[in-house]
């Protein structure tokens, strides 16, 4: 992408089809252009800076503990509390009615936070691995590339309480022994409560482990200051590439290009619905989290003041039935296959703005993108409308259905109106908002494949061994080499440089042993240099000289030696000494 220019650039039209990278494989990747050793190095720099994430996971298991304690009956537990001021023994009360008993609540407290956080940590291995395979220079921005390395890590800790909470409530609905059974008011809104903890630490997290304190590289905003205001104007211009690629993949797409149709591809729409399931993340999942924990909160204080006399709110009743689950899965399928196609539909109707398109460069802006790129302005709208449309139209069939079939309670009302004045719009921007930066990978497919940013690094981490084992490897050394020479300019010096680490400087296919380092290392200790096909060598003719006869004949007089046709190559380090 390009920022918009202080000054005006010629417009790009009618460009033609982006034409697709090969993907290089990383097992040539030079020890020059890897980041990390070694997978070890990467574990043991993330070891060093993970006590800080462990704290917080520790918060968080504390917390997801509490709410679990307290999820029975949120405004029992504070009217408990409140009575206690008193006389302590209502809360002792409390706690027995609720299926509790002090020493149990002691010792899972005492023990199970504690337990988690080891669990979560000792997951920390596996991170490594997924950071070893990333090649930053497929990654359209610096940004992007240190973000994704955050996330794997953040992924990787998180993983065990994301599944705990996820999975809390099948827990319920399977019958396994609980305080409480059923899903009732006090849980849903404990369990909601439970959502936003997650993605409060999963932020905080994130903040710790980032890509400069694990990888030991210059940050992005930094980096993005350099290719500002730096003085020297070749440092300037080489960060400013680092920092952000120019986005091959223009829209609109060339007519009759693959990519014209790709939103449409199951590909497509898979990857439309990954965005927009990650950007509902911000927009979409807070919102309703916050709703759900007021509305059930909400529901749990009329249950308690209805049964205030009982006492007994062990058996909690469920708010949810299944008959409504039935009704709602295939209803939300239905939606989830409008989300996804949504780009689709919206390319199909944004074609009259095709002629209207000025410029196809990629610009930074949004601002900017719109205004030079009316159907890309097009297609992005159109696609929150139709997400919005589609999310409306399920939740109104849903509780048509439920109604119908007369499993619709006061709650379902109160939800579906929730749902349709506050969800559904923001499901339509978070759309908008995925589509923004997504579209092409929706069309086109990854950045990587059509462009490669210049970075100095080409590999976070070798995949086998380390640096050192690499750089003895003597395939890598060759394609190093070959590389070079391929790109020309003056290269000798460091063609000179591999040919002195062990790179065999004459290689003759037809030979079998020449690929043999061992001889050539034994060769060299006897002071024997390599063969560099001179006279008397196999690979000129098995012994033949320059003219052709055998170096044990006697040489023709009537035949003139010829000093061009010679190769008077030393074959000893003594000889070579000696010119």
């Amino acid at each position: 992408m390009t920022s918009p220019p202080s000054r005006p650039l010629p417009p790009l039209t009618d460009l033609p089809a982006p034409p697709r990278l090969p993907r290089e494989g990383t097992s040539l990747v030079p020890p020059g252009e890897i980041i990390a050793e070694s997978r070890r190095a990467i574990l043991r720099r993330l070891l060093q800076v993970v006590w800080a994430p462990g704290l917080m996971l520790l918060g968080l298991w504390y917390l997801l503990l509490a709410l679990y304690v307290v999820g029975a009956s949120p405004t029992f537990w504070f009217l408990s509390l409140l009575a206690a001021m008193g006389d302590p023994t209502y809360l002792r009360a409390a706690m027995l009615g609720l299926g509790f008993t002090s020493t149990g609540l002691g010792t899972a407290f005492l023990v199970l936070p504690a337990a988690a956080t080891l669990l979560s940590l000792a997951l920390t291995p596996l991170a490594p691995r997924l950071l070893a395979d990333l090649q930053p220079r497929r990654f359209l921005t610096e940004q992007a590339f240190q973000q994704e390395i955050a996330t794997r890590v953040t992924a990787v800790l998180m993983l065990p309480p994301v599944l705990i909470v996820l999975l809390w409530p099948v827990t319920v609905l399977a019958g396994m022994p609980q305080p409480w059974s059923g899903l009732g008011a006090g849980p849903l809104s404990s369990w909601c409560l439970a959502i936003l903890a997650l993605q409060v630490a999963w932020v905080l997290v994130r903040r710790r482990v980032t890509a400069p304190k694990l990888l030991g590289i210059t940050d992005a905003a930094a980096l993005h200051v350099t290719a500002r205001i730096a003085r020297d104007r070749e440092e300037r211009a080489a960060a400013a590439r680092q920092v952000r690629a120019q986005d091959r993949r223009h829209l609109p797409p060339t007519l009759g290009s693959p990519a014209l149709s790709g939103a449409s591809t199951p590909r497509g729409a898979l990857v439309a619905l990954a965005r927009i399931a990650r950007a509902s993340l911000v927009w979409v999942v807070p919102a309703a989290a916050g709703l759900g924990w007021l509305m059930f909160g909400i529901t749990d204080l009329v249950t308690v003041i209805v049964r205030v006399g009982a006492m007994d709110l062990t058996a909690t009743t469920s708010l949810l039935r299944w008959q409504q689950a039935v009704i709602a899965a295939p209803v939300i399928a239905l939606v989830l296959l409008g989300l996804a196609l949504s780009p689709a539909l919206s390319v199909l109707l944004a074609a009259g703005q095709r002629d209207q398109v000025r410029d196809l460069r990629t610009h930074e802006d949004w601002a900017h993108r719109a205004r030079v790129s009316p159907w890309e302005a097009r297609v992005v709208g159109l696609t929150g409308w139709f997400s919005a449309v589609f999310a409306l139209l399920g939740t109104g069939a849903a509780v048509l259905l439920m109604e119908l079939l007369q499993v619709a309670t006061a709650l379902t009302w109160v939800a579906a109106t929730v749902i349709a004045l506050v969800l559904v719009p923001l499901l339509g921007l978070a759309a908008a908002a995925a589509m923004r930066s997504g579209l092409r990978d929706v069309l086109y497919g990854p950045a990587g494949d059509y462009m490669r940013r210049e970075a100095p690094y080409a590999l976070v981490a070798p995949d086998i061994g380390t640096r050192a084992d690499r750089a003895r490897d003597p395939a890598v050394r060759a394609a190093l080499r070959k590389r070079l020479q391929a790109e020309g300019g003056d290269h000798a010096l460091e063609i000179f440089d591999l040919d002195a680490a062990g790179e065999r400087l004459w290689v003759d296919e037809s030979a079998p042993e020449a690929r043999d380092t061992a001889v050539r290392a034994a060769d060299l200790a006897r002071g024997t240099l390599p063969d560099f096909g001179g006279e008397g060598s196999a690979f000129t003719g098995g012994g033949r000289t320059a003219d052709g006869q055998h170096s044990d004949q006697p040489e023709q007089p009537e035949q003139r030696e010829q000093p061009g046709h010679r190769h008077d190559v030393p074959d000893s380090v003594t000889g070579l000494r000696e010119l």
